[in-house]
């Protein structure tokens, strides 16, 4: 989870619902108990813990399986086992082309590898095609609360060089929310204040990964904020929270 705000709203209920998280931590020690799990921790301040928990998920990451295929003999480019490609999917050997989880410089998800996968087809069979846009993938956390975003955090577009505006808006406003009884979390869009480009969005909260869709359409039709703010958003429905954290851009949010 890259948003800062969207980090900390997932630490704050998963520490309300009895769940610890640690990022940056080692654990070693590892024993089953009849309780569940024992084990060391050190912490990433360089504190030691010896914990007693019910269950123990350690997330360790994943790397490309590109060694020993013959790419040696090959032109393709390599960078820590990533091949690098153009935006045909096509590496620098004519006729080798990678999509998926060994790319480097995109992301590791399905949909991700599926749209690569098109592109790869659409050239070799002599067919238009658009290449990736980087800032227009969107990236879903299947938690509780959901996690949807896509395009650049505030963080990333004051770094760089942006005049940022960001509107946000509660879930707590929601009444399709208080329908379905989860109050949890926020939209958060980050916009340029010239222009109303709008650079990126970013949500927790329920079926978050699901509402992401209409940021990704709108910044993939380079809509502004003010077209979000006139476009209708049916009610009650979750994602008439998106309309509102458009319309919190300018403080004109109506429902909170």
């Amino acid at each position: 989870v890259e948003d800062e705000d969207v980090s900390k709203e997932l630490e704050k209920y998963f520490r309300k619902i009895g769940i610890r998280v640690e990022t940056g931590a080692k654990a070693s020690n590892i024993q089953r108990t009849p309780e569940g799990v024992a084990l060391d921790v050190t912490l990433a301040n360089g504190k030691t813990e010896t914990l007693n928990v019910e269950k123990l998920l350690i997330a360790v990451g994943r790397r490309p399986n590109t060694e020993s295929i013959g790419l040696e003999n090959t032109k393709v480019e390599i960078d820590r086992g990533f091949l690098k490609v153009g935006p045909d999917q096509q590496t620098a050997e004519p006729g080798i082309f990678a999509i998926g989880d060994v790319v480097a410089g995109t992301p590791q998800l399905a949909h991700v590898a599926t749209a690569e996968g098109m592109i790869a087809v659409a050239k070799i069979a002599g067919k238009p095609f658009t290449p990736i846009k980087r800032n227009r993938i969107p990236g879903a956390t299947y938690t509780e609360p959901g996690i949807g975003s896509v395009g650049l955090t505030e963080a990333q577009a004051k770094a760089q060089g942006y005049d940022v505006k960001v509107g946000k808006f509660p879930f707590l406003g929601n009444s399709k929310a208080t329908i379905l009884g989860h109050h949890e979390g926020f939209v958060k869009v980050v916009c340029d204040a010239k222009y109303g480009e709008i650079l990126g969005v970013h949500i927790i909260g329920p079926h978050g990964y699901e509402l992401i869709a209409e940021a990704v359409t709108a910044m993939e039709s380079e809509a502004t904020v003010e077209t979000m703010i006139n476009t209708i958003h049916a009610h009650p429905t979750l994602y008439e929270a998106l309309g509102e954290a458009f319309n919190a851009v300018y403080g004109q949010a109506i429902n909170f």
